[in-house]
């Protein structure tokens, strides 16, 4: 659109003419001398072009630019309100999630990083999905064999008791697949006769979060190349922010513990 020399009015000079106009700044000449406005703010409240055609273009810009103003407020305000969510949280001991993953399961897991916490096998409602009541914005679903083979956060919005057809999401950040050679044990973490534990016909399990936070800084621990180490050091430092425990590579940063 062309700017330069069109006739315009102001609601205060009166009548003048575009003189320059380089994009942000707009020049207007007037019988008091010229004028500099901001572009296209000033056409809001001040400036009026003669010429319809040009007005409603600068008018369109406005009301796009008004639209993603009012978008951006928006999603600043979800981003404030999922913020105090997250630190209001009201926090279960007991509420991380493992999974037994066959070695079939493998491929589609970690090709879709989604799980199915299976269905009731029991009761009422036997044969429906089972609803991962306790699981939260917190949780962390562990996957394992006998062995851990990968874990992942769910989304930063998920509510357990929402999930009715018994399909969780991974986070799309905080998520992990661990390489044979370095996948621990499991069981020894949560008994006392690992060798003697079987897993049962249930498709999850909880966990405790202190569990959670161990598995994690092992993984940690373990890992070999740089890229590895960074990925699990982001996944357990969210971890332990949103589960309120004491990181131990951050250990100067105050968190209550909890869980």
């Amino acid at each position: 659109m062309q700017l330069i020399g069109q006739p315009i009015k102001h609601v205060t000079f009166g009548k003048g003419v575009v003189t320059d106009w380089n994009g942000n700044v707009i020049t207007v000449c007037f019988s008091a001398g010229e004028k500099k406005f901001i572009y296209p703010d000033a056409f809001s409240n001040f400036l009026i072009l003669k010429n319809a055609d040009a007005q409603k273009k600068v008018q369109h810009l406005l009301d796009v630019r008004e639209e993603e103003r009012e978008t951006e407020l928006k999603e600043l305000q979800e981003q404030q309100e999922k913020k105090h969510m997250l630190e209001n949280l009201k926090l279960s001991p007991q509420s991380q999630a493992v999974f037994h993953i066959d070695p079939q399961q493998h491929e589609t897991v970690f090709s879709s990083w989604t799980v199915s916490t299976g269905c009731y096998l029991s009761g009422y409602s036997k044969g429906e999905p089972r609803i991962p009541d306790r699981l939260q914005p917190n949780s962390m679903c562990l996957l394992t064999e006998r062995r851990i083979v990968g874990a992942f956060m769910v989304e930063d919005d998920f509510i357990g008791t929402c999930c009715t057809d018994g399909v969780i999401q991974a986070h799309p950040a905080h998520r992990i697949q661990l390489p044979p050679e370095r996948q621990p044990l499991f069981w020894p973490y949560v008994v006392k006769e690992p060798e003697k534990q079987r897993w049962g016909k249930a498709a999850f399990k909880y966990m405790s979060n202190r569990t959670g936070e161990k598995i994690l800084f092992d993984c940690k621990e373990s890992a070999l190349t740089a890229d590895e180490k960074s990925r699990i050091e982001r996944f357990y430092r969210y971890y332990c922010k949103l589960n309120r425990l004491p990181s131990r590579i951050d250990p100067e940063t105050p968190l209550a513990a909890n869980g």
